[in-house]
């Protein structure tokens, strides 16, 4: 009786109407529901992905801000298999690219404000080559200067 028992540990029954699937495929959507737990983990994480509390009292303005606070999941998703091949978490990876300091440098000569690389460790020079957030800097001053 107890070789039956120790023979069912480790198996899942797995319900579906999916009747067009393969076994395999099946089995393996099952085993990658991880994924979307980690996403209402990461929805839950009020530093990370802040939904709440919602300021908001129309129903169409909490809906947009939900809709916001998804696509910046997705986003940080993205952002996590771009950069796989580091080997950083998601919660690592966001710090690291939050630790990149910048500084509005106001020019001696002809008075232009230029936005500098404060400081960056070894890790953070990768992820800022890797992404080339440096083509973003010259757009963001313009649209500081403008505003």
């Amino acid at each position: 009786m107890e070789k039956l028992r120790y023979a069912g540990f480790g198996k899942t029954i797995v319900f579906t109407d999916m009747h067009t699937w393969h076994s395999e495929k099946i089995a393996k959507t099952y085993n990658q529901k991880y994924l979307v737990e980690d996403d209402f983990k990461l929805l839950n994480d009020v530093l990370f992905v802040p939904v709440g509390p919602i300021n908001n009292h129309k129903d169409f303005n909490i809906r947009a801000h939900i809709f916001l606070c998804i696509i910046g999941m997705v986003f940080y998703r993205y952002l996590a298999r771009k950069c796989k091949f580091l080997g950083l978490s998601l919660r690592r990876l966001v710090e690291e690219l939050g630790g990149i300091r910048l500084a509005l440098v106001h020019g001696k000569t002809g008075g232009k404000v230029e936005l500098v690389v404060e400081k960056m460790d070894v890790r953070q020079a990768r992820l800022f080559s890797f992404l080339d957030l440096g083509k973003f800097m010259g757009k963001y001053v313009n649209r500081l200067l403008t505003d």
